[in-house]
């Protein structure tokens, strides 16, 4: 390890998901020298993906937003490298299916309306009203993403001008924050059965913001190679500016020097001296088990426990033997759900009744799969205490009774689709790969194996919850700990933060390039290599 590793760097930073490689590409290309700490074989935490006997199989995304040409990810990642994977837009969007009714969103959201108008007549009113709603949240998203800096790095002018123009294109939403989707469905539809096209979603916000994403055209198709192309990108992106990526190293403590982050020690003993530490983990991991005792307030701990977290999840990933097309399947996310039980059973966990979901990657990208053949996963929401956390042993050790539950698990999941699509998938299946949430958490490290990290709850943001600065000088957070929400777009925004945050002490002309970039005002200059920066 000792001819492996420096001694020290500007930056270190722990994690190299998406969020952590791409604050390191943003600091390295700006002329920082980073060195990105992975514990992992391989880059890409939830997006990392994986093979088997030939199939590349994607493991985080179902749907992205923000990387078409209007989009913040296309703004930052562009900037760093005009080659960066390119993602297609996305037409046939979700297709919403259960025993009575079949229907699909595309990116031209009104066919959709026209056909719930004609299907379901006595509703026509409340579905245009449902839809009118959805075009003006199209708007305010697309302005909502002009403003992704974070409040530190405003002036009191701009942070009052920012919070008046925020303030505007947020009026749309607000009225659906935190309203249950049952509640303001029966508000447009009375008792129409048209609300059980819609009743898959808890809250009216997830009715509703596809909705917009689809007026906007805000949808894309992960690049080709899948998701992971992204992290492989922005690796390479990292070492060509002069930094690293440690793999399969875990970070034991952060260093303290009087109160101040300078460092972490790796597992073994070996120290790693920076200026700054950032942290794109688990902010609980990083909190109770890398500081000492004393170095985060008793309150802070105790709110970050209390926590809204988002869910884990199971997935059943297959290898087939033809290509998905031929079974059924197009290149939109299949929601499978049963309208005839409450929302609660739907949620609670029970393989023969939480809501799935069904996407074949090969659909969209042929090169994940051997010539003629495809590959198809279904995911659902799953909790990693269920069914005594999924029949482990003490520590979530994994033996025999852990295997057989989730095949269990899984077989039950596949005869559903299975039903309800009408076909006999198990006669195709070649490979097949199983993820609960104890493997989420295993390869993750957030707790109870959370995919996204603190919900935006009202709960959540009066706790405070997301935060970039620490109670430790110059140790920062990035990814879903950072900020609220979920998927790429927000862990891509976090880093942005949480750079800009590192740049405003180290290189002010990389400050400012970054600054008009997440403003969206267009590219800045280029910055001439490690102009203006010191290492310790």
């Amino acid at each position: 390890m000792a001819a492996e590793a420096e001694d020290s760097c500007d930056v270190a930073v722990i994690g190299a998901g998406i969020s952590g490689l791409t604050a390191a590409a943003l600091l390295s290309r700006a002329g920082l020298r980073v060195t990105v700490v992975e514990s992992e074989a391989a880059i890409g935490g939830c997006i990392a993906g994986f093979q088997r006997k030939g199939f590349l199989f994607d493991t985080g995304i179902h749907w992205l937003n923000e990387c078409g040409p209007d989009g913040f990810i296309h703004r930052l990642f562009s900037d760093l490298d005009p080659g960066y994977p390119k993602c297609r837009p996305l037409a046939r969007i979700r297709r919403i299916k259960s025993a009575s009714f079949d229907y699909l969103l595309t990116s031209e959201p009104d066919a959709l309306r026209d056909r719930l108008c004609r299907d379901f007549p006595e509703a026509a009113g409340g579905v245009r009203s449902l839809f009118a709603i959805g075009r003006k949240i199209a708007e305010s998203v697309h302005q909502l993403s002009r403003g992704l800096r974070c409040w530190e790095t405003m002036s009191l002018l701009e942070y009052g001008l920012y919070g008046l123009r925020m303030g505007y294109w947020s009026l749309p939403l607000f009225r659906h924050v935190g309203v249950p989707a049952e509640k303001g469905l029966r508000l447009l539809f009375r008792d129409s059965p048209v609300k059980d096209v819609f009743a898959s979603e808890e809250e009216m916000m997830g009715v509703l913001v596809p909705l917009g994403w689809a007026y906007a055209k805000n949808f894309q198709m992960p690049p080709a190679g899948g998701s992971r192309a992204f992290a492989l990108w922005l690796q390479k992106r990292i070492e060509a500016s002069g930094s690293r990526v440690l793999l399969r190293h875990r970070v034991a403590k952060v260093l303290l020097e009087g109160g101040v982050a300078a460092g972490v020690v790796l597992a073994g003993g070996r120290t790693l001296r920076s200026r700054f530490v950032l942290a794109a983990c688990d902010v609980e991991a990083l909190y109770e088990r890398m500081l000492p005792p004393g170095a985060v307030p008793t309150d802070l701990l105790r709110r970050l426990h209390d926590a809204d977290l988002y869910d884990s999840g199971f997935m059943v990933n297959m290898g087939l033997d033809c290509g998905a097309a031929a079974l059924g399947f197009g290149e939109e996310m299949l929601t499978l759900f049963r309208e005839d039980i409450p929302l609660s059973e739907r949620v609670s966990g029970d393989p023969a009744k939480v809501n799935l979901c069904v996407m074949s990657s090969s659909v969209r990208d042929a090169s994940v799969a051997p010539a003629g053949k495809g590959t198809l996963s279904i995911f659902c929401r799953a909790r990693i205490d269920y069914m005594d956390h999924w029949r482990t042993g003490p520590g979530l050790e994994r033996g025999p009774a852990y295997a057989a539950f989730k095949k269990e698990y899984a077989d039950a999941l596949i005869a559903r689709v299975e039903r309800v699509m009408s076909l006999r998938l198990r006669e195709h299946i070649e490979a097949l790969d199983i993820a609960t949430p104890v493997t989420y958490w295993r390869y993750t490290g957030n707790r109870d194996g959370s995919i996204m990290g603190a919900r935006p709850t009202m709960k959540n943001i009066k706790s405070k919850i997301a935060h970039f600065r620490t109670p430790v000088k110059n140790l920062l957070l990035a990814g879903h700990w950072a900020d609220y929400g979920g998927g790429i777009p927000i862990a891509v925004k976090a880093a942005a933060n949480t750079a800009l945050l590192i740049l405003k002490d180290t290189v002010p002309a990389a400050y400012q390039r970054l600054r008009v970039l997440m403003d969206g005002a267009g590219s800045g200059t280029p910055i001439s290599s490690r102009s203006g920066t010191g290492s310790t």
